[in-house]
């Protein structure tokens, strides 16, 4: 706070304390005054790795960014965060690959094509497949006629488990499906509610973490077959281990798909702005890493994981010379 002006009429003691308050009240509005805008960005749910990881990007923009302030928006997830990314709803969103490009293609679930731009890809989601051991789940195929949660409404967890299942032959119709958050699906779990459930997001996540300590959790391993099924069908996916003893009780590696996540913006960003997010957020790295190990993958090698989508030119021109200053002004 700024250090108060003295005052040399005499005033009561009333006086001088609501003098205070008023210039105490100044100062932190003068203080919020120095954003020229404030952006927010499209996160997840609280138990999820997008709203901590997004929260983090905030803070960074926010601190290093002197004209700018970040908010992180407690979300649905992908379907949600893009949707309003392209109504101009949200400046920035986090989304995993298959539903970025399903609606910058104007597929799948989306009637038509969005406006939206790779900022930059982040890291790479796994889809995990639970159940508890002693129960006669093993593979996909065994989710046929159970009880399965499928992730919140709208989020891209629905999605990757949609695409899994049908993927290899096993239709909605043939289970009973639960949309459910991730608290909710380890919740469902515990209490015999549900039979297996879909969580996606970084290794390691909290929500798998907890429930692998309190219950004697299984993952499924999905065979070389299905893996290869899958990849072939929705391009956006790729193969990943996760290695034993990840999580507690799990002794052997188990053969899972990764799912790379892309912050997007509107295509309309200005490129300046685009550009100044970017650079800071991959000069800031090193503070993202406290949040989660997998910022190890944001590098810029793995910069442009969505080929379908295309970077912003204020990426673009970031990738020109990544050295620079993050303020164009200053070049």
């Amino acid at each position: 706070m700024r250090q108060q002006m003295r005052v040399s009429v005499n005033f009561s003691v009333r006086q001088c304390r609501l003098l205070a308050v008023w210039l105490a009240i100044v100062a932190v509005l003068s203080g919020c005054g120095q954003a020229d805008r404030t952006l927010s960005i499209a996160t997840g749910g609280p138990a999820g790795l997008y709203y901590p990881f997004g929260g983090g990007m905030a803070s960074v923009w926010s601190k290093q960014l002197t004209d700018v302030n970040v908010k992180a928006e407690v979300t649905g997830g992908s379907i949600t965060n893009v949707t309003q990314v392209a109504r101009m709803e949200s400046d920035l969103g986090i989304a995993m690959a298959d539903v970025t490009t399903d609606a910058f293609l104007g597929q799948g679930l989306f009637e038509q094509a969005l406006p939206l731009r790779v900022l930059f890809t982040a890291y790479p989601n796994i889809v995990h497949i639970l159940t508890l051991e002693g129960s006669a789940i093993t593979t996909v195929a065994d989710l046929r006629g159970k009880r399965v949660a499928m992730g919140a409404q709208g989020s891209g967890t629905a999605v990757a488990a949609t695409n899994v299942l049908t993927g290899l032959g096993v239709q909605l119709d043939d289970i009973a499906p639960r949309y459910l958050s991730f608290a909710a699906t380890t919740a469902a779990l515990k209490d015999g509610t549900v039979d297996a459930g879909f969580i996606v997001g970084g290794l390691g996540i909290a929500a798998v973490t907890e429930l692998a300590v309190t219950r004697p959790l299984r993952l499924l391993s999905l065979s070389d077959d299905d893996l290869q099924q899958l990849v072939d069908q929705f391009p956006a996916y790729s193969g990943y281990r996760i290695p034993a003893a990840t999580y507690n009780g799990i002794v052997s590696d188990t053969t899972a798909l990764g799912i790379w996540s892309a912050v997007v913006v509107h295509e309309n960003m200005p490129i300046d702005l685009a550009y100044r997010l970017t650079c800071t957020v991959y000069q800031q790295r090193q503070s993202l890493l406290q949040i989660s190990p997998v910022v190890q993958a944001m590098t810029l090698e793995n910069i442009h994981r969505l080929p379908a989508v295309p970077l912003h030119p204020g990426t673009q021109l970031y990738l020109q010379d990544p050295s620079q200053s993050c303020d164009l002004s200053n070049e």
